[in-house]
């Protein structure tokens, strides 16, 4: 018992394995309860989204396109994270969008602790990088 305790080789393993089913399962309830709906709704969500999330933070222009940058971060980049493809850049963006998500929802008086929760999984996730199991390894060669 001592030996698989010390042995490095089963904690890097379980260490990939907690990170891979850290990506599918954040990744996947990104993608499907709250992205993809988003993704689909068209220009006209799209205005909502930004309106809301950016003149929340004072910002009045461009409500089509923030609308639809956070439709699609947290639709295409979760997709691209539970791939583990161009995942630092996809967390990235994932990151930015659930931080506007928070402040608005602190600034309304509601709960931000959803928005706030995934923004501190996918910083982790943008930190560690998509581990082995992922196609940012497959198709680069390096733990990215």
């Amino acid at each position: 018992m001592i030996d698989f305790i010390l042995d490095k080789k089963p904690y890097q393993y379980w260490r990939n394995i907690g990170l891979l089913i850290l990506r599918l399962i954040v990744g996947y309830f990104l993608f499907f309860n709250h992205g993809l709906d988003k993704l689909f709704a068209g220009p006209e969500k799209w205005v909502k989204l930004g309106s809301l999330g950016m003149g929340s933070l004072g910002i009045s222009f461009g409500h089509v396109f923030f609308g639809f940058m956070a439709a699609f971060s947290e639709s295409i980049c979760s997709l691209l994270v539970i791939l583990g493809l161009f995942t630092r850049p996809a967390s990235f963006l994932i990151i930015l969008t659930m931080g506007v998500a928070g402040l608005f929802h602190v600034g309304r008086g509601e709960s931000p602790e959803s928005a706030f929760l995934y923004l501190v999984v996918y910083f982790a996730i943008f930190l560690i990088g998509a581990g082995p199991y992922s196609l940012d390894r497959i198709i680069w060669k390096k733990n990215s």
